[in-house]
């Protein structure tokens, strides 16, 4: 059992090598076209912060780097699915790391953001992010996956400062319900006692949570997020999302008994206005003491959407 105490000077020492980045986007490279994308802010007078880039082909990623090389570059990894505990045992792993570690040197990219969360398990396609049953054991496995794909990116790096990535891991959406014996704000701090990984804290996730817990029954959503907060490992939180909500097509914009919208995570819908609210609770919080950027999710969203939200959180 790895000590408490050397497991966060080793996250802030990582974490020295991430600059501050402002505002930015977490984007895909085709939906939309991220070129026709950045040309469009650009006519807006709008310079992201950074780029997020979800998973490409690496001909795609190259072309990114050499297209942008003004605009720093993070990553947002998918397939690891770290939350198995016989992920390792997969003969598809290795490959799988070896090629997420390919395309964190193409990027020259900070960090290594990934869903805790799989689509795929048993040669069963979900669709959509499964989050991991919260309990004790399951942090377990999750904490020794990360430390694996750290271990892999600090031996391979190439980054031209001689530092590695980091493990970024986001709380993931719950969509209508989540399983466990324990709460989700312990889960991730008993993860990050054990693995020096910074986290991505995503505001409509935030407010899956409230919604599909039933907490929504109990207190209002102010009061719920302080809560949250203060027993959630904010100060390890290095990046926020905040992205749409809306509810399912077979659900239609029904409200559940509790008077609250059905919405799930939805990149391609509107941020609805009370997610900038708690964004501001979450921003205002004493213990958010290591964040470096927050990061619009705007794959699949049309350009002109992304421009006009893009626009107003930085007014905001």
């Amino acid at each position: 059992m790895p000590d408490s105490d050397f497991v966060q000077q080793d996250f802030q020492r990582r974490l020295r090598n991430i600059p501050p980045l402002g505002m930015g986007l977490s984007v895909d490279v085709y939906s939309p076209n991220l070129f026709e994308l950045v040309n469009a802010l650009r006519e807006r007078g709008l310079q992201p912060g950074y780029l997020e880039v979800f998973k490409a082909t690496m001909t795609a990623l190259t072309t990114v780097r050499q297209a942008v090389p003004d605009i720093p570059l993070a990553y947002h990894g998918e397939g690891l699915w770290i939350t198995q505990p016989d992920v390792q045992e997969s003969p598809f792993f290795q490959q799988d790391v070896s090629e997420t570690v390919t395309q964190l040197n193409s990027l020259q990219s900070l960090w290594l953001n990934h869903e805790c969360a799989m689509k795929q398990m048993a040669g069963y396609s979900f669709g959509t992010y499964v989050p991991p049953l919260y309990t004790r054991l399951s942090a377990e496995v999750v904490a020794a996956n990360i430390t694996t794909v750290q271990q892999a990116m600090d031996r391979q790096s190439r980054r031209a400062d001689g530092t590695a990535p980091l493990f970024l891991l986001e709380m993931p959406p719950l969509t209508y319900f989540s399983a466990g014996t324990i709460p989700i704000p312990y889960f991730f701090r008993l993860v990050t006692a054990l693995v020096p990984c910074g986290l991505v804290l995503d505001i409509g996730h935030l407010w899956t949570v409230y919604r599909y817990t039933a907490a929504c029954r109990r207190v209002s959503l102010e009061r719920f997020v302080g809560e949250f907060l203060d027993e959630f490992p904010l100060e390890r939180v290095v990046e926020i999302h905040i992205a749409g909500l809306a509810c399912h097509e077979s659900v239609g914009e029904s409200k559940g008994g509790e008077g609250f919208p059905e919405w799930i995570d939805a990149h391609a819908a509107p941020i609805p206005l009370v997610l900038f609210t708690l964004l501001e609770q979450v921003l205002a919080h004493p213990n958010l003491v290591s964040l470096r950027a927050v990061a619009l999710e705007v794959d699949t969203k049309p350009i002109e959407m992304i421009v006009e939200e893009y626009a107003e959180a930085v007014r905001r």
